[in-house]
């Protein structure tokens, strides 16, 4: 009881930190666009009071805790960095703020819903015992499969390169000398790697080693597949890595300190390594503060001002009701294999939304928040589903992960609870990629894979 608490009392303190924060923000921001983002920091203090009475329920959720950080950015850091001389590169004028502001309030208020109707589940997130894999004919013929797959497909081996070395691919994409890239290879890759790296762990273990030693080595196969990066997308990095690391913590227990001090200390020289290759183009240096600026938080977080040019982009748009459904289609299969013929350039939003900011036709880097994506989809009415019905997802396959002893499925499901948990920062088309593709195609025959090994 005293814990609980201690709990409230601290969420209590930062419920009032929040609320002053916002009323300190209040009447501050030079950006007269942008007077309304006070009250991010005031919702984010209510949030807070209202999950104080089920945080405990919550915290053991490694995904409750990625959603925090990113809530902290979004509606707290980038806020206060209205209050700078800094300007917004895209977005920094607007009529539309008022809705951005409160579209995002409306996404804490179904995130709380969300963490609500996942606290009814009486599983608790516990992770059983995890195996290695066997070093059988059917797991030995699976890596060296899918090394063959990457190691055959040249177009797609262009995209890859070493994290210090980004500016060979940025070259090949300037000049156009990039081939099409098959899109089933590319939304297999991330799945391929890590059972590559994971059959590595076995192998490793099955040698006559100490357990540090066993450790050190299965810590150095990661930095090495994390030090590969998937075109200029240092994404990727942590999105391929994250279930490794969690893999490590549980193979490796009575070392659980030393993984996680040592994946922090190289992965964040890793990240700031690809972060100095992207940025420093050509003859341009890198500024490392610049990672870290208003418009970078904004474009990779979601934050107000990429939902301010979101519904700017669909009100110039004019969208009708019975155009939702193209758009929907369009979206949801855009980066799916043979669905993506049902795709039509004319409704995609992510070619809105950068029409907006670029002009016509000129990009489609940026990232569009999931919300947006239900502006066009659901109107302005429904546009939180996405952020609902993904946050009790990631809940989901966070506590199916934990039910498993396969590796690989609990890999699996982890990067689809990862995804899930990180939407605010990937298009909708790509989230909906790696549901299908995992979902519908890796779940179901490494749960057969599974089941063969069990038998033998």
């Amino acid at each position: 009881m005293m814990v609980d608490k201690s709990y409230k009392l601290t969420l209590f303190a930062l419920s009032f930190l929040f609320f002053s924060i916002g009323f300190f923000l209040y009447g501050k921001v030079s950006n007269t666009s942008y007077q309304d983002v006070y009250f991010l920091p005031i919702g984010l203090g209510f949030f807070v009071l209202f999950i104080s009475d089920i945080f405990v329920k919550l915290k053991s959720y490694f995904i409750f805790w990625i959603i925090t950080i990113q809530q902290l950015i979004r509606y707290i850091v980038i806020p206060c960095l209205f209050l700078g001389d800094e300007k917004l590169r895209f977005g920094s004028t607007t009529l539309n703020e008022a809705y951005a502001v409160v579209m995002m309030l409306v996404e804490l208020l179904f995130i709380l819903f969300a963490y609500h109707i996942c606290t009814f589940s009486k599983q608790k997130p516990k992770v059983g015992k995890l195996n290695f894999l066997p070093l059988n004919i059917i797991n030995t013929g699976l890596f060296f499969l899918f090394i063959v797959i990457i190691m055959t497909n040249r177009s797609f081996l262009n995209k890859l390169s070493f994290v210090w070395d980004i500016s060979t691919y940025l070259k090949l994409k300037i000049s156009g000398d990039l081939e099409n890239i098959s899109p089933l290879v590319s939304i297999m890759f991330p799945v391929m790697r890590e059972y590559i790296v994971l059959f590595i762990f076995s192998v490793i273990n099955s040698f006559k080693l100490k357990q540090g030693t066993k450790l050190m080595l299965s810590i150095l196969a990661v930095l090495i597949n994390a030090s590969i990066i998937v075109g200029i997308s240092r994404f990727s990095i942590v999105y391929t890595s994250f279930p490794l690391i969690l893999l490590l913590i549980y193979f490796y227990p009575a070392y659980r300190k030393k993984v996680v001090t040592y994946t922090s200390v190289f992965f964040g020289a890793i990240m700031l390594v690809a972060s100095v290759s992207k940025f420093s183009r050509n003859t341009k240096s890198a500024d490392v503060g610049g990672f870290f600026s208003i418009h970078q938080l904004n474009a990779y977080f979601g934050g107000v001002a990429n939902y301010a040019i979101g519904y700017d982009s669909y009100k110039k748009n004019e969208v009708n009701p019975f155009d939702k459904y193209y758009y929907f289609i369009s979206d949801i299969t855009q980066n799916i294999p043979v669905l993506s013929r049902f795709s039509s350039d004319n409704y995609k939003t992510n070619i809105k939304f950068n029409n907006q900011i670029y002009g016509a036709g000129r990009s489609r880097d940026q990232i569009v928040p999931v919300s947006i994506a239900g502006l066009y989809h659901f109107s302005i009415y429904f546009f939180y589903l996405y952020i609902f019905v993904l946050s009790i997802l990631a809940f989901k396959f966070e506590r199916k992960a934990y039910s498993t002893n396969s590796p690989v499925l609990f890999f699996l499901y982890i990067i689809l609870a990862f995804g899930c948990s990180t939407s605010m920062m990937v298009n909708i088309g790509s989230i909906s990629a790696t549901l299908f593709i995992n979902l519908v195609v890796f779940i179901p025959f490494f749960t057969m894979i599974n089941k063969l090994n069990s038998s033998k």
